[in-house]
């Protein structure tokens, strides 16, 4: 388990909010609220399958929260090892990551 280093004003910010009479989190939040999850598939037309996440993310202005997208592409091919052109067991698997 990772531990988060927080300044003192941080600390204070957030502790604050949690003594208020009505509690809430520091983007405004209550205690129990949770943040918005929208879930879109096809979002990539020239991918044969992909998606996009987004959490706690305004949607009317587009601001803040988190955004995943994950796209896949498969090519067939017939790997030849002897120049044939017949086609053998095996294969390869190429992983692309951008962020």
């Amino acid at each position: 388990m990772s531990t988060i280093s927080l300044s003192k004003a941080e600390k204070s910010y957030i502790t604050a909010g949690f003594k208020q009479t009505t509690p809430q989190r520091a983007d405004g939040r209550g205690l129990t609220d949770y943040r918005s999850i929208a879930l879109e598939t096809g979002v990539a037309p020239l991918a044969n399958g992909s998606a996009r996440l987004c959490l706690g993310r305004n949607l009317n202005d587009n601001g803040g929260g988190t955004e995943i997208l994950a796209a896949t592409k498969l090519e067939v091919e017939n790997i030849s090892v002897d120049g044939s052109g017949e086609g053998q067991e095996g294969g390869r698997f190429v992983v692309h990551v951008s962020w």
